[in-house]
């Protein structure tokens, strides 16, 4: 069992106890004390009380809350190289989504500008295929050997004569290929996502569609009963913070790779 620390739905530290867990909490981020759920007889997760006077945000999660719906995404900044100084990033794409949090955090330690984010939203079987799992974990081991420098006798040629530098390159791109070859678009067209948005009063919501079951909108809160569709702007409509980006998500959503496409295309144009 994991325990992780969460910054705004970015997992910033792993730990193997809640003691250790909630000693790296407390260095700024502030204690998590109210329990969420249980599974197995401890808490899934805990909250922590929100800087603002908003609800309160994740601040502790076991991995084991997959159980409950929550997935790990790995997101790559895409800001040109050693240009990106967002804090945290938020010019990424969303190149893998899995129940597997170790797996996305040893690939993600070969792809440089990327973090593991978590949420309680979209699901991606591809993600969980067993055959991802082991080939994934078998590319970390792989790259792993390839990266330490074997000991050797002072007057023997070095068996790989590539620079460090080198080999983190080869590493990040073969990370690259594996995950585009199992999340990219397959021979099949890939399903279209529209993102809709629609109008509770005078607050301004964002839809997915096709949407979850529930058809709740991208903030997560409970569907409106009344509510009706809209073009986005409507005279004196406030759009929802959480909808929007511009206020974190609690819990905050993990999109597919096609959901989060098209939701941050809908954004770019609404900004302009």
């Amino acid at each position: 069992m994991t325990f992780l620390v969460i910054d705004d739905a970015r997992i910033v530290s792993a730990h193997r106890t809640l003691a250790t867990a909630r000693s790296a909490e407390a260095q700024g981020l502030g204690p998590s004390t109210k329990a969420g759920p249980m599974v197995d007889g401890e808490p899934a997760w805990w909250t922590r009380a929100h800087h603002s006077s908003g609800p309160g945000e994740l601040g502790i999660l076991r991995t084991t809350a997959t159980e409950l719906g929550f997935r790990f995404e790995l997101r790559a900044c895409q800001a040109p190289a050693g240009t990106c100084t967002h804090r945290p990033c938020t010019i990424y794409a969303t190149w893998a989504v899995s129940r597997c949090y170790g797996l996305l955090h040893d690939l993600a330690a070969f792809v440089p500008l990327s973090w593991i984010w978590v949420g309680q939203r979209s699901e991606d079987p591809r993600g969980n295929d067993p055959q991802f799992l082991t080939e994934g974990r078998a590319l970390v081991d792989q790259l792993s050997a390839d990266m330490r420098q074997p000991l050797r006798a002072v007057d023997d040629p070095p068996a790989d004569t590539r620079t460090l530098d080198d080999r983190a390159r080869t590493a990040h791109a073969l990370v690259v290929t594996f995950l585009a070859r199992q999340f990219g678009p397959g021979p099949e067209a890939r399903a279209v996502v529209v993102v809709r948005p629609v109008l509770h009063g005078q607050e301004l919501h964002l839809r997915l569609n096709p949407s979850g079951p529930d058809g709740r909108p991208i903030c997560g809160t409970a569907s409106p009963d009344r509510t009706s569709d809209a073009t986005g702007a409507e005279p004196g409509a406030h759009p929802c913070d959480r909808c929007f980006g511009h206020a974190p998500i609690v819990p905050p959503p993990v999109l597919t790779a096609a959901e989060h496409e098209a939701w941050t295309a809908y954004i770019h144009r609404t900004r302009q």
